[in-house]
Parts: C-alpha cells; sequence; structure tokens
C-alpha cells in the first residue's frame, strides 16, 4: 500500500503546537513549521526539524546545550512550558 500523507492513523503522534500547549516540550522550542501550519493540520512534529530555540535564535539554548523535541523538556534548567 502507497504511503498516503493526508491520513491520520493511529500511529500519528501530536505536532509541535499541540506538545507545547500540552506542556510536553519547551514553549520557546521553534521549527519553520509552527509559522504556516494550522494547528487542525498538524503533522507529526518531528517533521518540522530543524528546530531551534526561540530566546538565543540558535540550535542551542540558553543553557548551551542542543535544543530538539528530545531535548527541551520539562526538568531542563531552561525549559518554559505552558
Amino acid at each position: 500500500m502507497p504511503f498516503d500523507p493526508t491520513s491520520k492513523g493511529a500511529a500519528a503522534r501530536p505536532g509541535l503546537i499541540a506538545l507545547i500547549r500540552e506542556g510536553q516540550v519547551c514553549s520557546c522550542l521553534r521549527s519553520k513549521k509552527i509559522f504556516y501550519q494550522m494547528e487542525e493540520d498538524e503533522s507529526e512534529a518531528a517533521s518540522g526539524a530543524p528546530f531551534w530555540c526561540q530566546l538565543t535564535q540558535t540550535v542551542i539554548g540558553p543553557d548551551k546545550q542542543i535544543v530538539g523535541l528530545d531535548h527541551c523538556r520539562p526538568g531542563r534548567s531552561c525549559c518554559e512550558t505552558a
């Protein structure tokens, strides 16, 4: 069966906007998709890479560590959640 990018299968993971809203990732985490993607059309957050920090405007956060979905989580010293 061919890949269908419009399919919303059970394995679909939430997009970046939803992860930020739910407090699962830092609210300063950004990707280019966050600026043009409508919330109801969110695709998997991982497909929005590369990521950067809104505070530093780079791929390195205020704590001098790399930013990303796996890194910018509650418990990190610079993480700001909703």
